[in-house]
């Protein structure tokens, strides 16, 4: 008896187990224990976090704070090192070609102005973006056959369609499909239509959320269209909970193991519209191998669509262990019906693709990935994949580094400047450190730090308080040494910097101190990456009308830069270079401050 309950127990932990990883694929982001114990039922947190600590120690998924995650696209289980260590490791920085996800906010103009600023070939993944060729399917068009073959299929079974659409609104590649898919289905039904439309964010737990509301509401609900396998996977969860068993799902996408586990059941899901990530992945790569071969860039690279029932997923995809694999046959199939570039494989010392994907936890990452991995591999390229943030961050802080030299320009041997704490002001010291006959006057002690004792450079430091998150001098007494000093130029690192507010800093003290710098000063230059332009902090340093400079990139929006022209203000694209023959700002005599 002793054996047989071990069995038992044993079962049971691998049932869990494989649900733990189940419910993470679906989410395709972080979830927390008491999520997971909810989503399984009847099992406590701390068997949860047992069961977590297990699967993370087998290298199966990610521990978390709090939670887990499945690891980072990029390999196979079986190869690789930990997820955390390939994040660090694959590094879009110093990429010859570039593949650019559908990534939306200020993040996106980064990493699109890496490619212009780099004049390298782009790929915009899914959904068009601007200076990128697109790569992807007709979502529209894919939508739109997926809902005609479900109108056929239900047309004389029910009499009235009362259909859920988890759409995914801020994305016009998923909005095309949701609209497609309606349009499709009124066109073949014969019958009602009756449609309600949630925004699921693109994440399970949201279009669970929703799709729960939307039964809560509408409980007579018989048809669930999903835009991504998570949306419908969602829906078809939330469908269950509210026993509405008479339900059939259709989705775009055929991105994994779960939503292809579900049509192969023949439960719920009754079709998918299989964009297939693998195929999109090798023609990123081939386009782009081609491409550094000298071949020009095309137009467009529209990549295949299939409506896939249970009865035609073996065609497709074949059952390979705990996921599904592109059957050979099929990829041979699809690649062969596609007109494919002219290249030959690299030889000599390996140029690099980068890679960013959106999510990369989600299915269609993971799987696009490892198929542009194996075909970069076999072109004798490298493929260097990071995570958005990772790709924002490094394009940041090389804009940054241009933004300060751009305003290292503008200090002339003789000058008094002023330089607060933050960013771009210790980006500009370093600017300074080979400079002669300049005085500078700072509040900042990274600024001290990397100016004292330098040759030619007198420094001299402002009075106050020390403030150690900030690593700044700060309070009234700052402001004694400007009663008997007047400076040529002050540069201010800032929080924020917006037409109708000037700038801005996040710390009251801080914005305060800069502020007597402003007053201090015959000349005031703001330098402030794209990712502060337009944005307002908390506590304002002055009117834009004391601020005669803005040094920036051209990532920054153009109506901003509008505003701030028009108030007399000069702007500087530092990521642009100056037309032969231009005067630099160095050569214009110092202006006279303008009125706050």
């Amino acid at each position: 008896m002793a054996v047989s309950k071990g069995i038992v127990i044993n079962m049971i932990k691998s049932k869990r187990e494989d649900r733990i990883i189940e419910i993470l694929a679906q989410a395709g982001e972080e979830v927390s224990v008491l999520e997971i114990a909810q989503r399984i039922g009847r099992v406590s947190s701390v068997t949860i976090r047992r069961d977590i600590v297990r699967l993370a120690e087998e290298g199966r998924i990610e521990r978390t704070h709090g939670g887990a995650l499945l690891p980072v696209a990029g390999a196979d289980k079986a190869e690789a090192p930990a997820p955390r260590e390939n994040a660090l490791q694959d590094e879009v920085e110093g990429v010859d070609a570039i593949v650019l996800p559908p990534i939306g906010g200020r993040g996106a103009d980064t990493l699109r102005m890496l490619a212009k600023r780099r004049r390298i070939p782009f790929l915009a993944e899914s959904s068009p973006q601007e200076g990128g060729v697109y790569l992807g399917p007709d979502n529209f068009t894919a939508g739109r056959e997926l809902g005609r073959a479900a109108g056929r299929m239900l047309s004389g079974g029910i009499a009235e369609a009362r259909v859920l659409l988890v759409s995914l609104e801020n994305l016009p590649n998923t909005r095309a499909r949701c609209d497609g898919f309606i349009k499709g289905f009124g066109e073949t039904f014969r019958g009602t239509v009756r449609p309600w439309r949630v925004d699921g964010q693109g994440s399970f737990r949201i279009a669970l959320r929703a799709s729960l509301d939307a039964f809560a509401a509408y409980p007579d609900i018989n048809v669930i269209f999903g835009v991504n396998d998570h949306s419908v996977l969602a829906a078809i969860e939330a469908s269950d909970k509210a026993g509405a068993d008479a339900v059939r799902a259709f989705s775009v996408g055929g991105e994994g193991a779960a939503l292809f586990d579900a049509l192969a059941s023949r439960g719920k899901l009754k079709a998918t519209a299989a964009l297939f990530p693998e195929i999109v992945g090798i023609r990123a790569v081939e386009t782009l191998a081609a491409a550094l071969h000298g071949s020009a860039m095309p137009d467009e690279i529209r990549t295949p669509h299939v409506v896939v029932t249970p009865e035609t997923l073996d065609r497709y995809y074949l059952k390979s262990g705990n996921g599904w694999v592109l059957a050979p046959e099929a990829e041979a199939a699809i690649l062969g019906a596609a007109e494919r570039p002219a290249f030959v494989r690299s030889v000599g010392p390996r140029r690099a693709i980068g890679f960013v994907p959106h999510y990369p936890a989600h299915d269609w990452y993971r799987n696009m990935a490892r198929a542009m991995r194996e075909r970069a591999e076999a072109l004798g390229f490298e493929l260097k994949i990071a995570a958005p943030q990772s790709g924002i961050a490094r394009e940041i802080a090389a804009i940054r580094r241009l933004i300060a030299k751009s305003a290292a320009r503008l200090v002339r041997a003789g000058d008094t400047i002023l330089i607060n704490g933050g960013t771009l002001s210790t980006l500009l010291a370093d600017e300074l450190t080979g400079r002669s006959g300049i005085t500078i006057v700072t509040n900042a002690v990274d600024v001290m730090e990397r100016l004292s004792g330098r040759p030619g450079l007198k420094l001299i430091m402002t009075s106050g308080e020390y403030q150690a998150k900030d690593r700044c001098l700060v309070g009234p007494s700052l402001g004694a040494l400007f009663e008997t000093m007047r400076v040529d130029r002050a540069f201010l690192s800032v929080d924020g910097i917006s037409p109708h507010f000037g700038p801005s800093a996040t710390d009251e003290r801080l914005a305060l101190a800069a502020k007597r710098f402003v007053d201090a000063s015959r000349e005031v230059v703001v330098m402030a990456d794209h990712s502060l332009v337009g944005v307002e902090a908390s506590h304002r340093i002055a009117g834009l009308g004391a601020v005669d400079d803005l040094i920036t990139d051209s990532a920054s929006l153009p109506a901003d830069r509008l505003a701030f022209a028009s108030l007399g203000m000069r702007i500087t694209l530092a990521d642009e270079e100056p037309e032969e023959g231009v005067a630099t700002r160095s050569d214009r005599p110092v202006g006279n401050r303008k009125t706050a």
